[in-house]
């Protein structure tokens, strides 16, 4: 079926297909995420607001693919209906991710904690048997303490 010029599709989907879409998009509107964005010619920064409230500057000329824009493009910034991507520009001039934008102003050993922390409290059931395995072995050995000297 064509109608404006789309291709509408024709299937349709369960309602159980429809409730489990919906309470994913749910879940994911729950996670803090870009909801607009706008460049604040007067301190020279591309401010990202969250639906947290969290509000985020960034100066352009930090960011390589942003540092070369011209200021009319900077003054469009549009954040995608997902919130993780910034477009610039009527035409999309540029694109750019807004997770990997933030990951490229943490410092690295930042950032390998903050991933080594969230994957360390991930709770399933292969990484509680593991922890009934090594339980059972003896748990974690004691750390060896330095003799006293006198």
């Amino acid at each position: 079926m064509v109608e404006g010029g789309l291709i509408m599709a024709s299937h349709k989907i369960s309602q159980d297909h429809y409730t489990q879409a919906l309470a994913r998009g749910r879940q994911a509107l729950a996670e803090p995420h870009a909801v607009s964005a706008r460049y604040v010619a007067s301190a020279r920064v591309l401010e990202l607001a969250y639906s947290n409230g969290l509000t985020l500057r960034i100066d352009p000329k930090e960011v390589p693919a942003l540092k070369d824009l011209p200021r009319s493009a900077l003054m469009q910034a549009y954040v995608t209906p997902g919130g993780d991507g910034l477009l610039f520009g009527d035409s999309a001039i540029a694109a750019v991710s807004i997770p990997g934008l933030i990951a490229r102003l943490i410092p690295v050993d930042i950032a390998r904690r903050a991933v080594a922390a969230a994957r360390g409290s991930v709770r399933s059931s292969s990484k509680a048997a593991a922890a009934r395995r090594n339980g059972a072995k003896g748990g974690r050995p004691a750390k060896a303490r330095p003799a006293a000297t006198i």
